[in-house]
This record gives C-alpha cells, sequence and structure tokens, in this order.
C-alpha cells in the first residue's frame, strides 16, 4: 500500500455488518516488517461506549484489528 493509497482512507466511516457506524478512520498501525496493516484506529461514535466493545483503546482510539475489513468502498465494511 502506497502512502496515498493510504491517506486516501483517512476520514472514511467505518460501519459494521449491520450498517451501522462505528466511526472514522483516524489512523492505521502497520507491521514494519511486512507492511501489512495490522489494525485500524477509528475515532468512535460519540454515541458509542468503548467498554461495550470487544476492541482495546489507544491514545482514544478502538484497535479494530484489519482482519475483520470485508471490504472497502466509499465507507469501510466490517464483516460479522
Amino acid at each position: 500500500m502506497s502512502t496515498g493509497f493510504g491517506h486516501e482512507l483517512l476520514g472514511r466511516e467505518i460501519v459494521d455488518s449491520l450498517g451501522d457506524t462505528l466511526g472514522h478512520l483516524k489512523d492505521m498501525q502497520i507491521d514494519i516488517n511486512t507492511g501489512q496493516i495490522i489494525n485500524l484506529l477509528v475515532d468512535l461514535e460519540t454515541n458509542l461506549d468503548p467498554a461495550k466493545l470487544p476492541w482495546s483503546m489507544v491514545d482514544g482510539l478502538m484497535r479494530v484489528p484489519a482482519d475483520l475489513v470485508e471490504r472497502v468502498a466509499t465507507k469501510i465494511h466490517l464483516r460479522p
């Protein structure tokens, strides 16, 4: 993934398998050895309680494993 493509994804809405908005992509964690995206760092919607979600928080952002991404279009869709 080129830097340009990565920047193009920032700010995209992230939705769960039901189409509900989780938040917006703020950043990504990348494995420096492989170049693979490991986690999406998501700025959660204000009405969501992070304690009720299965992922951890880092610096105020939800860390969502990248392998949960089903597809990327105008929104980033997570699989069930």
